[in-house]
């Protein structure tokens, strides 16, 4: 994709814009497209096309969206050092805004002499967020800098970390802390916890931790960091195949959520998503795993398409 745009395309006069031929005429000699070098936004003045990076690399490269999002964040992340994390431990490079001293805790981890990982493993087995049959579910701590004390909820692809939560351990505030790093791209609004594009459908909840929780009981789910779905993440999601699920928490927050999905998703043309909030007596979706309620049943029997009829009923 580069070297031929290194060798074609030019910095604008004011340094701000990097103007490369179009992509979608071809024989274009008068660099006719320009990308922002600060924001990524682009234009294409021959064509009339518009978008943000994510959406030129896709087009570019020929790979979804959502794979085009996943590559650049990994390079975003790893400064194009994309090594892979074994399983035991390895230093995660510092652009990253971790140390090199992760320890890792996973189920095997209850006989760790160290007061942090036994503090993180007792919060994750309280909480069933450990896989016990396969084990090859795991997380981090960090024992210095910005994230000193909390446990690392990993985003994984292709066994690379490409994004991660860091989850307060102690009395830390804030509670939750994203990385810091490339903004630009790597910010929540940009992403969403790993899922499998073939399902035949998807849960959409608030939080890493809920996601997990849904998968360890068989359930494809992802989060959007939060109850407010942006343009960038609906622009992922939009290449789903299968049935979308809202399960965003029963509260004000959860059906503005729900409302701002539906308004985003009639802009991309995508169809009517389905609605299945928590059981009323927990709060989300991980104090229902905790419980051992049988979500995969309450799944089944409770998702009801967001349509008209739904809105009218739940309105009186």
């Amino acid at each position: 994709m580069y070297q031929k745009f290194e060798d074609t395309g030019k910095i604008s006069s004011n340094g701000q814009e990097f103007l490369i031929p179009s992509i979608f005429r071809p024989n274009d000699t008068r660099l006719k497209l320009s990308i922002n070098t600060q924001t990524g936004l682009w234009q294409d003045f021959l064509s009339g096309e518009t978008g943000n990076f994510i959406q030129l690399y896709s087009t570019i490269e020929g790979k979804t969206y959502h794979v085009s999002e996943s590559e650049l964040l990994i390079r975003s992340l790893f400064k194009n050092d994309i090594t892979k994390i074994p399983q035991i431990r390895e230093k995660v490079q510092k652009e990253s805004s971790l140390s090199s001293n992760l320890e890792k805790v996973s189920a095997a981890s209850y006989t760790s002499k160290d007061a942090l990982v036994q503090k993180a493993w007792s919060f994750l087995y309280e909480r069933k967020l450990f896989d016990l049959v396969d084990d090859n579910l795991y997380y981090f701590v960090e024992k210095e800098g910005r994230y000193k004390d909390r446990l690392i909820i990993p985003f994984m692809k292709n066994d690379v970390m490409f994004y991660f939560q860091a989850r307060a351990l102690g009395n830390c505030f804030p509670k939750y802390l994203n990385p810091s790093v490339d903004e630009d791209i790597a910010k929540p609004s940009n992403i969403l916890y790993p899922y499998d594009d073939t399902a035949a459908s998807l849960v959409v909840c608030e939080g890493p931790l809920d996601a997990i929780a849904l998968h360890l009981q068989g359930i494809n789910a992802t989060c959007t960091m939060g109850c407010s779905v942006s343009e960038t993440q609906m622009e992922i999601l939009k290449d789903f195949d299968g049935d979308i699920i809202l399960g965003y928490d029963n509260d004000e927050a959860g059906q503005r959520g729900i409302q701002k999905f539906d308004r985003l998703r009639k802009c991309k043309m995508m169809e009517e998503p389905f609605v299945c909030p928590p059981p009323v007596q927990f709060k989300d979706w991980n104090e229902a795993h905790i419980k051992d309620f049988d979500l995969m049943e309450w799944f089944s029997t409770k998702s009801f398409a967001y349509d008209y009829e739904y809105k009218i009923i739940n309105s009186l």
